[in-house]
């Protein structure tokens, strides 16, 4: 049997080296996806989130990316 990728919120920030804050911003801001990178355990409001953290890695990733090519191309 092989871990699953779904981590709680404590386990994900760890393993992103960022607080859970800002796991919560990034996905209260829509930076992440439902179902993609994140999920509620239950389909309760108050229901532990789980996060997939090599999809949340990748999605991040490419945003970083996005915003240094968009402030590179901004002239100075």
């Amino acid at each position: 049997m092989h871990p699953s990728p779904w981590l709680t919120a404590p386990q994900a920030a760890f393993a992103l080296s960022v607080s859970i804050s800002t796991l919560y911003r990034w996905r209260t801001q829509g930076l992440l996806v439902p179902g993609e990178d994140w999920y509620r355990k239950f389909p309760s409001a108050r229901s532990p989130i789980l996060y997939n953290v090599e999809n949340v890695q990748r999605r991040i990733a490419a945003l970083s990316a996005r915003s240094a090519q968009e402030l590179d191309a901004v002239p100075g």
